[in-house]
């Protein structure tokens, strides 16, 4: 079973349920709201939609006060904004507070070589300082990343394995975490989907998101065009191990 697939089984009954009271697509994040009361979030892909009017989604207000269920069943969809609503969607039903959090990078020694897929910027400087090597892998051209085409390569030589969690929503998660011979993969980000048995049958071994903690600001700041480090102060790092 493919993790989306995991995704979509772990939380369509909940989604039958729950109705969708808000939706909010930012240029960085995208939330989805059910009940006025669970907020998910994940990253909306805006440089790689493909736009070919100035009517993004067809959805409109319509979708609002329908069964989140009508969302989920994006998660199937090739379409990147669609798909991340889904994962919105879903998260909003799986992610809540732990209170367990464990910093990930702490399992970086010096002898470790680590990959990035996807570039965390703010990380970058502080696993250069902790590793012995450090390569990353980025779908943008950008710095010293490599081309997207080198990750199979560079996950078999792999001690550490850092999965950005948007590879969750185009649906190249499967494939990077089936080659990757990394002691631990650690998927990455505030689109992570926190649930371990959406994961179970996979290489996964850290899941590391976020939980909302103040879901009103957060709805603003991604209207606002927010990224993570401004909604940092209004949500929670999470990490379980699988």
């Amino acid at each position: 079973m493919f993790i989306h697939e995991a995704i979509f089984n772990e939380t369509v009954e909940k989604a039958k349920e729950l109705n969708i009271s808000d939706i909010r697509i930012g240029l960085g994040y995208i939330c989805v709201e059910l009940e006025e009361e669970f907020l998910g979030i994940s990253y909306s892909f805006t440089k790689e939609l493909d736009l070919v009017s100035c009517n993004v989604l067809d959805l409109g207000e319509k979708i609002i006060g329908k069964r989140a269920v009508e969302l989920l069943q994006g998660i199937f969809s090739y379409n990147l904004l669609e798909s991340a609503l889904a994962v919105a969607c879903a998260n909003a039903i799986l992610n809540k507070p732990q209170n367990s959090y464990f910093d990930s990078l702490n399992l970086i020694e010096k002898d470790s070589n680590v990959v990035i897929i996807g570039y965390f910027a703010p990380i970058v400087e502080l696993i250069k300082s902790r590793c012995a090597g450090l390569k990353i892998i980025e779908r943008d051209n950008r710095l010293e990343a490599l081309p997207e085409t080198s990750s199979f390569f560079e996950l078999k030589k792999a001690d550490i394995a850092i999965i950005s969690a948007t590879t969750i929503i185009n649906k190249t998660i499967d494939s990077l975490l089936k080659y990757s011979n990394a002691k631990y993969n650690i998927i990455l980000g505030a689109t992570t989907t926190m649930n371990k048995n959406v994961f179970s049958n996979t290489n996964a071994t850290h899941l590391c998101g976020v939980s909302i903690l103040n879901k009103n600001t957060v709805k603003t700041l991604l209207s606002l065009a927010a990224g993570t480090k401004l909604i940092s102060k209004y949500t929670q790092k999470e990490c379980l191990i699988c």
